[in-house]
């Protein structure tokens, strides 16, 4: 993966820097795959979001062991990031809680019972005659 490079190069040669940049092509190309929803987007996103957090830890982790103050670009970058990342996750907790309150009113429906844990009403046939 090619994230998975720049990370390696990055803590090689320290760079905070190109940690950020390879942290916001990650969330790019997450943004890009996601406007294509496909199991196989889903699972690229996954392993890039996961490669952003990597990044991130990266730039924390360079800025702790240098014992500088970030500058204000690294900074913003930094809090950029984690907005985008938090906006994410409440995106996907609130698409999991839709799609689990949505299977759970098929499963009731499908049970017999209302969505409140009541009998559904009762479908009326027509009057049906056999002769025979």
């Amino acid at each position: 993966m090619e994230n998975a490079t720049e990370y390696r190069d990055a803590r090689e040669c320290g760079d905070a820097r190109q940690c950020l940049d390879a942290a916001r092509s990650g969330m790019r190309q997450v943004k890009k795959l996601l406007s294509r929803p496909s199991l196989d987007a889903a699972d690229e996103s996954a392993a890039l979001l996961r490669d952003v957090e990597v990044q991130l830890g990266c730039v924390a982790a360079i800025l702790r062991q240098n014992g500088v103050k970030p500058d204000v670009e690294i900074r913003a970058g930094v809090e950029e990031l984690q907005n985008e990342v938090a906006v994410l996750a409440s995106f996907f907790a609130g698409a999991d809680k839709m799609i689990t309150l949505w299977l759970d009113g098929i499963r009731s429906r499908r049970g017999g019972y209302t969505e409140r844990g009541q009998a559904a009403p009762l479908v009326l046939v027509r009057k049906l005659s056999v002769e025979g």
